[in-house]
């Protein structure tokens, strides 16, 4: 196969872009859209004028991919003021990645993706983001394999009928932060603290919470104290709050982070009783999981060998059992854990896209 040119779009292009552009939407969103809203859009989304003052707007970019002296493809990128949303200066969207249907799996795409990287690193911006209809299951799928992660939800009008769009972003040069907090409508995980003591043993004082764990002493005052200076010097640890309510709810952490294996794991969980079978813990493990998966490939995970409940949780995560380990908890004797394992990949197509 010839090499694939990607080429800056001028004024010049325009009817190659109005040409490709229709094309490419057709074949994208026909299938699920009436002839009507269709044809409207076609003919005021790709209209001559409206690409002329786009090719001539500053802040915006075409790159077309042209195999053959054929365009195949389009990028569309914009930055600063000439963002559709957001228009923050430390931020550059992708506005469309489009590839005639004949060419898909030829890596046309992701050629296309990686000049718009390239653009952004160039423009020194901080994040790159783009919004992709939630039922276009194939191109979530390919942001999420290039590191993206969903951050919000807009509204979307094709002809006469709204639509929600998933908005994804990925972070440029970002530094691994292992208490960055996270949270979501409903929960949030804030770094742990010397101060959390007393909020956090009120959630993890029931015997019942540590039947099937190691070391079932942990809900006595005294074992829960090393429990806890183990989770302050991990500098991984956090602690779980309901945001409805404001109350601890329990402690997670990122531990044993290992930069050659380009893995980490995440363990030491636990939640008060109250909220087991609320959907609390499968919240949680998405919000480590799609911060972590941005540095690394793998987390492993620690589980005691006769936790059973953990086990099923894990499991259903789509984890794999990898191994079986004799495990030295923080000032505790050594006990047997079996050891699961989550890839990067896995999770991205696992992880249900309309969440």
């Amino acid at each position: 196969m010839e090499p694939i040119e990607i080429k800056t779009a001028s004024l010049n292009d325009i009817e190659l872009l109005q040409q490709i552009g229709r094309q490419t939407f057709y074949e994208t969103f026909a299938a699920s859209n009436t002839e009507e809203n269709m044809a409207k859009y076609l003919e005021d989304g790709f209209s001559i004028e409206k690409l002329g003052t786009e090719l001539s707007n500053a802040g915006s970019e075409f790159h077309l991919a042209v195999f053959n002296n054929e365009v195949i493809g389009y990028l569309k990128i914009n930055s600063g003021e000439s963002q559709t949303e957001l228009k923050e200066a430390q931020s550059l969207e992708i506005e469309r990645i489009y590839v005639l249907k004949q060419f898909h799996g030829q890596k046309v795409g992701q050629l296309l993706y990686e000049k718009a990287i390239q653009r952004a690193l160039e423009k020194k911006v901080a994040y790159v983001w783009l919004g992709v209809w939630e039922e276009n299951t194939r191109a979530i799928r390919f942001y999420q394999k290039n590191g993206f992660v969903e951050f919000d939800k807009h509204i979307f009008r094709l002809g006469e009928e709204e639509q929600t769009d998933i908005m994804m972003k990925k972070q440029l040069n970002a530094t691994l932060d292992l208490q960055a907090i996270l949270e979501n409508e409903h929960i949030a995980l804030y770094p742990l603290s010397a101060h959390d003591f007393e909020m956090l043993y009120a959630a993890a004082s029931d015997p019942e919470i540590w039947r099937q764990h190691p070391n079932k002493d942990r809900w006595k005052k005294e074992v829960f104290r090393n429990f806890f200076e183990g989770a302050l010097q991990s500098k991984g640890a956090f602690r779980i709050v309901d945001k409805t309510s404001g109350k601890t709810i329990g402690s997670t952490r990122y531990y044993d982070h290992e930069p050659n294996d380009n893995s980490i794991f995440i363990g030491y969980t636990f939640y008060a009783t109250s909220c087991w079978g609320k959907g609390i813990n499968p919240a949680v493990k998405a919000l480590m999981l799609d911060y972590i998966f941005q540095f690394v490939n793998k987390v492993y995970f620690h589980i005691g060998a006769g936790n059973i409940r953990s086990q099923i949780a894990i499991l259903r995560l789509g984890a794999v059992k990898i191994d079986e380990q004799e495990v030295t908890y923080f000032g505790e004797s050594a006990k047997l854990n079996f050891v699961y394992e989550i890839q990067r990949d896995q999770w991205q197509q696992r992880k249900p896209v309309h969440c």
